[in-house]
């Protein structure tokens, strides 16, 4: 008899530190839909159609910015990075771009 409490005192406590860890988690607010983290600062509705297609081919992870890797794919960006990045960051921000090659909007 003595066998049943004690294995549910052992369950018990093997789901402690479930409950523990789930406690601590932020909780979303209960309207928010379920989805994956998102980059920073994801260029979204009216900013996305500004954006010169030039830009939007070489912001190959969508994260608003181009670096020095992504910009390998235009010799022309890539010639001019270090104008373009005029806050030294390492990347090229979408407002940097707009401001270095109005012409490619």
């Amino acid at each position: 008899m003595k066998r049943y409490p004690t294995l549910a005192t052992l369950v018990l406590l093997a789901t402690l530190p479930l409950a523990a860890s789930a406690a601590d988690a932020p909780a979303a607010p209960a309207d928010a839909p379920a989805t994956k983290s998102a980059p920073a600062t994801p260029p979204s509705g009216a900013a996305k159609d500004e954006m010169p297609p030039l830009f939007r081919e070489l912001d190959s992870n969508k994260d608003g910015s181009v670096t020095k890797d992504e910009a390998k794919r235009s010799a022309e960006v890539t010639a001019r990075f270090a104008e373009l990045d005029a806050n030294r960051d390492g990347k090229v921000a979408l407002a940097e771009f707009k401001k270095g090659l109005p012409e490619k909007q």
